[in-house]
C-alpha cells in the first residue's frame, strides 16, 4: 500500500510540474507560445482564438509603429522571445514600423504577409532565415535592410512589395528561394556584397520591370528557370549565351542551324532551361569547372548528338536531356550519386551509357522510350532501380539487374516489346508493383532467371503469365511458394534449385505446356500431389543428379515422371566453383553456405 501511494504522489508530481507553465499565455498586446521551457523561449504568434488563420486579420487592434519584446515575463519565467510565428501579423493593415529585437532567430512563414501599411523592413542580427512569403504583398514597404547573419531568403518572401526601389544583399547570404522578389515592379537595382551567394531559384526576380541593374557575384553557380524574365537586364542583353555570375543562364535569340557552343572557363553551373528548345545546337563542350547541370538544362535539342561530362560535375538534377532525339552517346562522370527522373527520357537515338560505378539509383523514367539502348544502362553500385527507368526500351533484349540492387519500382520494363529474358539476383528485397507489373506489355519475355525468394512467384511479374517459356530458379531460393507458377500455361522448362527445402502446394499446377524439370537436388524431398497438377508427366522429363533416378522413382509425385533422366549436374554435391567453402556454387561465401552446411550435417540433403 505505501508502495502504491508513493507512486502515486509522484505521479502527482510530475503532473502538477508538466502543467507549471501555460504552453500559450499573453503578454502586453502580443500572445506567445513556449517553444522550450528549459531553454525558456517563446515565439510571438496570432490570437490562438483565430479558428481560421487564412480569413481574419491580426492584431487589428495594434496600429502604427510596435515594438517586439525581446523578453517576457509570465507566472514568474522570464522567457526570450526568438521567433516570430507563422502569420502572426497576417494581412494586418494598420501596422506601419516593426522594430524587431536581435533575440529573433526566424521569421516564420507568412508573418507580415499583405501587410500592406508595412513602410520600411528591417531584418535584425540574429536571424539566420526568413521563411516562405514573410513580406509578400507589402506594397508600401519601400526600404528594406537585411542583416549580414541571413542565410536564406525563402519563396516569395517579398513577392509583390511594389514600392521596393533599391536591395542590397548582404554578404552572407547564399540562397534565394523561388520568386523571393518576384513582380516587385519598382525595383530598379540590386547589389550583392561579398562572394557569399550560390543559388538562385526560379523567377526570382521575374517580373522586376524597372530592374536594370544588378551585379552578380562569382559565387553564384546554382540558377533556376526565369530568374531575370520581363527585367529591362535581360531585355538589353545581346543575343547569345548569356552568364549569370558563375552560371550559364540562358541563350538568347534564335540559334542557328549546326552551332557548336564551348563554355567560359570557370562556368560552375548550367542554369534550368538554359538550352532548352535550342534545336540547331549540335554539340557543346563542357570545362573541368562545372559542376551542375541544372533541370531541363538541354530539354529538347533535337539535334545535339554527343556529350561528354567532367568528373568536376557533382550533380545532375531531372530532366538534363530529355527530348534529345538525335543524341547517340553519352559519358557520364564517376562523381555522381545518381540519375534523375527522365533524364535521358526520349533519346530515341541514345545507343551507349556508361553508368558510373558512383550511381546508386536510376530516377523514375530516366531512360524512358530510349528505343536503341540494347544493353541495359547501369552498374553494379546502383541500389534502387525507380518506376518506369527503362520503360518503352524495345531494342532491349535481356536485362540483368547486378548483385547490388535492392529495390525495383513499378513498370521498370513496361513496354520492352523487344526484352526476352530478364535476370533478378537475391539481393533484390522489393518490388514496388502498386498493382501494375514491371513487365507490362513485355510480349517477347520468354526467360526468367530468379535468384531471389521475394521474387519467386510469377505474381512479381504479372502480364507475362501466358508468355515465359523458361524459368531458373536460383541457389539462393529455398522455399517455392504455393502457386508459384501456376497456370504459366507457356512454360516450357524450369530448372529448381539446388537445396530447396519446400515446393508449395500447386507450385506449377496448370503448366500444360512443361516438358523439362531439372531437379538437382540429390535426395527428392517430399511434395504434395497438386505441384505438378495438370502437368503431363508421362511426356515431361524429370532431370535428377547422377546416382538418383532410383531415388526419385521411389518417391510420390516425383515417381509419376516417366522419363527420368540422370542428367542434372551434381546438385547439391561437390564444388564446382573453385572456391573454398562455396558449397552451393554460387561463385561467393556467405550465409547460404552455412546453411547449407548444417543441412548436411542434419542429413537434410
Amino acid at each position: 500500500m505505501k508502495k502504491f501511494l508513493l507512486t502515486a504522489a509522484l505521479m502527482l508530481l510530475v503532473s502538477l510540474s508538466a502543467s507549471a507553465y501555460q504552453a500559450s499565455f499573453k503578454s502586453g498586446n502580443f500572445f506567445y507560445y513556449v517553444t522550450s521551457q528549459s531553454a525558456a523561449t517563446v515565439s510571438l504568434i496570432y490570437d490562438p482564438s483565430l479558428s481560421n488563420t487564412d480569413t481574419h486579420p491580426h492584431y487589428t487592434n495594434l496600429s502604427g509603429e510596435i515594438t517586439i519584446p525581446a523578453t517576457v515575463t509570465n507566472e514568474g519565467t522570464t522567457y526570450t522571445v526568438n521567433y516570430i510565428g507563422m502569420r502572426a501579423f497576417y494581412k494586418n493593415s494598420t501596422i506601419t514600423k516593426v522594430n524587431i529585437p536581435n533575440t529573433i532567430k526566424k521569421i516564420g512563414e507568412g508573418a507580415f504577409y499583405q501587410c500592406t501599411a508595412l513602410t520600411k523592413i528591417t531584418i535584425p542580427n540574429g536571424v539566420t532565415e526568413i521563411a516562405n512569403s514573410v513580406f509578400q504583398g507589402c506594397t508600401k514597404a519601400s526600404e528594406l535592410t537585411l542583416s549580414n547573419t541571413v542565410e536564406t531568403i525563402g519563396n516569395n518572401v517579398f513577392k509583390g512589395c511594389t514600392s521596393l526601389h533599391m536591395v542590397a544583399i548582404p554578404e552572407g547570404v547564399k540562397t534565394i528561394k523561388y520568386g523571393a522578389f518576384e513582380n516587385c515592379t519598382n525595383l530598379s537595382a540590386v547589389f550583392f556584397y561579398g562572394e557569399t551567394l550560390e543559388e538562385l531559384h526560379n523567377v526570382v526576380f521575374n517580373g522586376c520591370t524597372s530592374l536594370n541593374s544588378i551585379n552578380f557575384p562569382k559565387s553564384l553557380y546554382l540558377v533556376g528557370s526565369n530568374v531575370m524574365k520581363g527585367t529591362p537586364w535581360w531585355n538589353n542583353q545581346a543575343d547569345g549565351l548569356v552568364y549569370i555570375g558563375s552560371a550559364a543562364y540562358k541563350y538568347k535569340g534564335e540559334m542557328p542551324d549546326g552551332t557548336d557552343i564551348t563554355l567560359n572557363a570557370g562556368t560552375k553551373g548550367i542554369a534550368t532551361s538554359c538550352f532548352e528548345g535550342c534545336t540547331g545546337l549540335t554539340s557543346i563542350n563542357l570545362p573541368n569547372s562545372l559542376i551542375v547541370i541544372s533541370t531541363y538544362a538541354f530539354n529538347g535539342c533535337t539535334h545535339l548528338k554527343t556529350v561528354s561530362i567532367p568528373n568536376s560535375v557533382t550533380t545532375m538534377y531531372g530532366y538534363t536531356f530529355n527530348g534529345c532525339s538525335a543524341l547517340t552517346s553519352v559519358t557520364l562522370p564517376n562523381t555522381i550519386p545518381n540519375i534523375p527522373s527522365y533524364t535521358f527520357a526520349g533519346c530515341s537515338s541514345l545507343k551507349t551509357v556508361n553508368v558510373p560505378n558512383s550511381v546508386e539509383e536510376i530516377g523514375s523514367s530516366a531512360f524512358k522510350d530510349c528505343s536503341s539502348l540494347t544493353t541495359l544502362p547501369i552498374s553494379n553500385s546502383v541500389k534502387n532501380v525507380s518506376s518506369g527507368a527503362y520503360e518503352n526500351c524495345t531494342g532491349l533484349t535481356s536485362a540483368t539487374f547486378p548483385n547490388s540492387v535492392t529495390t525495383i519500382g513499378n513498370q521498370v520494363f513496361s513496354g520492352c516489346t523487344g526484352l526476352k529474358s530478364l535476370t533478378i539476383p537475391k539481393s533484390v528485397i522489393s518490388i514496388d508493383t502498386y498493382g501494375i507489373s514491371i513487365v507490362g506489355g513485355c510480349v517477347n519475355l520468354k526467360t526468367l532467371n530468379i535468384d531471389n525468394s521475394y521474387c519467386a512467384s510469377i505474381s512479381k511479374f504479372a502480364g507475362v503469365k501466358e508468355i515465359v517459356e523458361t524459368v531458373t530458379l536460383g541457389n539462393s531460393i529455398y522455399e517455392i511458394p504455393e502457386d508459384a507458377f501456376k497456370d504459366c500455361t507457356a512454360l516450357k522448362k524450369v530448372t529448381l534449385p539446388n537445396d530447396f527445402t519446400a515446393l508449395g502446394k500447386s507450385a506449377f499446377s496448370g503448366c500444360t505446356q512443361l516438358g523439362d524439370v531439372y531437379c538437382p537436388r540429390p535426395r527428392p524431398i517430399p511434395i504434395d500431389a497438386s505441384v505438378f497438377s495438370g502437368v503431363q508427366q508421362s511426356t515431361c522429363k524429370l532431370h535428377v543428379p547422377a546416382g538418383t533416378k532410383e531415388l526419385y522413382k521411389e518417391m510420390a509425385v516425383w515417381k509419376e515422371f516417366y522419363d527420368i533422366n540422370e542428367d542434372a549436374g551434381t546438385g547439391g554435391g561437390g564444388n564446382q566453383s573453385g572456391i573454398l567453402g562455396d558449397l552451393n556454387n554460387d561463385k561467393m561465401v556467405d550465409v547460404d553456405d552455412v546453411n547449407k552446411l548444417i543441412n548436411i550435417i542434419l542429413d537434410l540433403e
